[in-house]
């Protein structure tokens, strides 16, 4: 008891700043002590040419990255190239078209008003006739109107010559000019073009040119427009035609070697292939991949960082996380060291001696000390943690069959547990998670193809029944283990507290039998508000059974316990009084770590009065000493930092307010009780706590509710002997 109580105390101080190396070297250690040696495989003096001495098979199915790698590879390069078809191309290129030619119009309109304003000039000053704009300055002019991406190219593909063609020619040859490329553009880029194809399609498009009805001495003109105008509208889509090569990549059946597969005869040449199989294999090198080592690490890191987050996702309290992933690591580190003691025992030959692993056990400790998710998160874990842990060879059924036997076992566990509070229960759970493996056994040995009459086959099957019960058995033992070393409250463990004939209990109703009766009254209460918003009730209950157990050291002193109106503070100063009343807490407390109680129920003792102040006394020393600071009479708290405590915290109050009011109405309780909530909120006595303003509102009706049907009036009875009213 000793030991543990000092490593409670160590917990408690050094949790926060243990936690996180320790879960790190626990999962490490424990992985690689296990993952590393049962995984290494057997290695083989081969050589390169030499002639093999016996006879190799491969001890498990892998992929053969070189030669699915070069399957894919030619499966990827015979896909083509996905083009798409953009019309906007050709309507972009007519446009662009369209526009070069209203910029010669433009500069024919231009030139024609330019010079005839010369010309009007000259004859109204009586000078000679001006010179004609020259062919440059209207070549100047024109491409001084080109702007856009298009621009540069025909700027540069197409000659001055061409356009100064076009600057030159009548009206009517560039109607036929502009009528003839918009036609021929039109039609040619209706069709698909891609860079394959594209110098057929000027070729087409300058021949339509040369059997048209348009002036020769322009055609030349035409030709050069078009064959710079007709672009590709037809381009290759990168991201689709990535797609479907890797689709078709990845459509390729991995090249694997499978398990059992021959390698080389004894007597064979091991050829270069043979030795790269072999290699791959990891059967030639005597130690492991530094790549192995790392794959190893990182699996184990993998799997705590899926812990991590799936409990940061639960939204915890940060103690609580930390402690939440800490018995989860622990767990997780106690069901490897039994794989550990499993692989030992197939080494020993052994034959199927894994299917007595408890493969149920890791599973069923999480669903009783945290919940059904980490169960299920459990399950996960230990299945993926057996796909590394059973290599087999070929002779052997625990492979994959092995993991579905365990995974299966594993969600049996979590499904049939139901009730855990009292452990006869759970250990009937056992006896039908060790039926149901035998029925999965069997199952497994018929897809196994496996003779079912054998005495491999009843081996399996006795090993599966034991290992199921086992689980269970494993279980209880290490429950209570788990519970003192890091202060947890199992619903078993809170039933046992519970029982009136708990020495504690019997304390109280021995010592404060008055202090007994508030507890039973609070319970209920508070039982009944933390149903009402979820909270735990059966924390709740048996928080308040124990809360005031700091009473039983001077009963006399709090008012349930007085006896004929003798008041013992009567005979005390305010501050002497305060000192007694303030103590009962951290007493409760103390009284309770001694007795070695769960760390939640001693946090109810400490903190169910938050840092409330002790009013009576408070008011009655502030009458002759005025300068009284109300922290001297404020409970030391902390504040409530859960909502089961804050729960108590008002039931507490509520029921000894109402106890003590001379005959309890209705409308006396409902004052009661809103004044106290109200007192609390205003003092900010729920600041440290996630209780909502509308759950203090349901609390708030259900004590009403509760203790209205508590102090009803009742039916009085005529008295037969007196003729009287009771």
């Amino acid at each position: 008891m000793l030991v543990k109580q000092k490593w409670q105390d160590v917990y408690s101080k050094n949790k926060e700043k243990l936690l996180i190396p320790l879960i790190i070297a626990a999962l490490f250690l424990a992985a690689y002590v296990l993952l590393i040696q049962v995984t290494k495989p057997e290695s083989y003096q081969a050589k390169l040419f030499s002639v093999s001495e016996k006879t190799i098979r491969s001890p498990q199915t892998v992929v053969d990255t070189k030669k699915t790698a070069e399957e894919k590879r030619k499966a990827s390069e015979e896909i083509e190239d996905v083009y798409v078809f953009n019309r906007e191309t050709a309507e972009n290129q007519v446009a662009f078209m369209q526009s070069i030619f209203d910029y010669i119009d433009e500069v024919r309109t231009e030139t024609a008003s330019a010079e005839k304003k010369a010309k009007k000039e000259a004859d109204e000053n009586n000078t000679s006739a001006p010179k004609k704009i020259t062919d440059a300055s209207k070549l100047a002019s024109f491409k001084s109107k080109l702007v856009g991406d298009h621009a540069g190219n025909i700027t540069e593909n197409v000659s001055d010559a061409t356009f100064m063609n076009l600057l030159n020619a009548s009206q009517a040859d560039l109607k036929a000019v502009k009528d003839q490329v918009i036609t021929e553009i039109e039609e040619t880029m209706e069709s698909r073009i891609r860079e394959s194809n594209l110098n057929t399609k000027k070729v087409q498009a300058r021949d339509d040119i040369e059997l048209s009805p348009m002036p020769s001495r322009y055609k030349t003109t035409a030709k050069s427009l078009v064959t710079n105008a007709i672009i590709p509208n037809e381009t290759v889509d990168a991201e689709q035609t990535k797609a479907r090569k890797k689709e078709a990549a990845e459509n390729v059946v991995p090249e694997k070697i499978l398990q059992g597969q021959v390698i080389v005869q004894e007597g064979q040449i091991i050829d270069r292939e043979t030795y790269r199989q072999l290699d791959l294999l990891n059967l030639i090198n005597q130690k492991m991949p530094i790549k192995q080592y790392a794959g190893y690490a990182f699996l184990i890191l993998a799997l705590f960082l899926l812990l991590y987050f799936y409990t940061k996702k639960r939204k915890y309290p940060p103690k609580k996380r930390q402690q939440t992933m800490l018995i989860f690591t622990s767990v997780y580190v106690t069901t490897l060291v039994f794989l550990l003691v499993i692989r030992f025992l197939e080494s020993a030959n052994l034959m199927n001696i894994a299917f007595i692993f408890p493969a149920a056990f890791m599973p069923v400790i999480l669903k009783i000390l945290l919940n059904e998710r980490y169960a299920f998160f459990g399950v996960i874990v230990v299945g993926v943690t057996s796909l590394f842990i059973f290599e087999s060879d070929t002779t052997s059924i625990m492979n994959v069959l092995m993991v579905a036997f365990i995974l299966l076992s594993g969600l049996t566990g979590v499904v049939a547990l139901k009730d855990y509070s009292r452990r006869i229960m759970i250990f009937q759970t056992g006896l039908i998670v060790g039926a149901m493996n035998v029925i999965y056994a069997i199952l497994l040995l018929a897809i196994n193809n496996s003779t079912l009459f054998s005495l491999n086959a009843l081996q399996v099957i006795f090993y599966a029944f034991i290992g199921g019960i086992g689980s269970f058995m494993l279980g209880l033992a290490l429950i209570p283990l788990f519970e003192t070393i890091f202060g947890l409250l199992t619903t078993s463990r809170l039933i046992e507290l519970a029982n009136p004939n708990h020495p504690l209990l019997k304390k109280i109703l021995m010592k404060a039998p008055g202090t007994y009766h508030h507890s039973m009254m609070v319970a209920n209460l508070a039982e009944s508000c933390a149903d009402e918003i979820g909270a735990n009730s059966l924390l709740v209950r048996v928080g308040c059974f124990y809360h005031d157990i700091g009473k039983t050291l001077r009963p006399p002193y709090f008012v349930e316990n007085q006896l004929q109106g003798i008041n013992p503070h009567d005979r005390l100063t305010p501050k002497q009084s305060r000192d007694i009343i303030l103590a009962h807490t951290t007493d409760g407390a103390d009284i309770l770590k001694e007795n070695h109680m769960p760390q939640p129920i001693i946090d109810i003792a400490r903190m169910h009065h938050g840092t409330t102040v002790l009013k009576y006394f408070y008011f009655k020393e502030k009458e002759v000493n005025p300068e009284i600071l109300e922290s001297e009479f404020r409970y030391s708290g902390p504040k409530p930092p859960t909502k089961e405590i804050a729960i108590i915290n008002i039931a507490d109050s509520v029921e000894a307010a109402v106890r003590s009011c001379e005959m309890p109405t209705k409308e006396k309780i409902s004052t009661i009780v809103d004044g106290i909530i109200r007192d609390r909120i205003l003092d900010g006595q729920f600041t440290e706590c996630d209780i909502s303003l509308k759950e203090l509102e349901r609390i708030r009706e259900t004590l009403k509710r509760t203790l209205n049907g508590i102090y009803h009036q009742r039916i009085q009875y005529p008295d037969d002997s007196k003729g009287e009213t009771k």
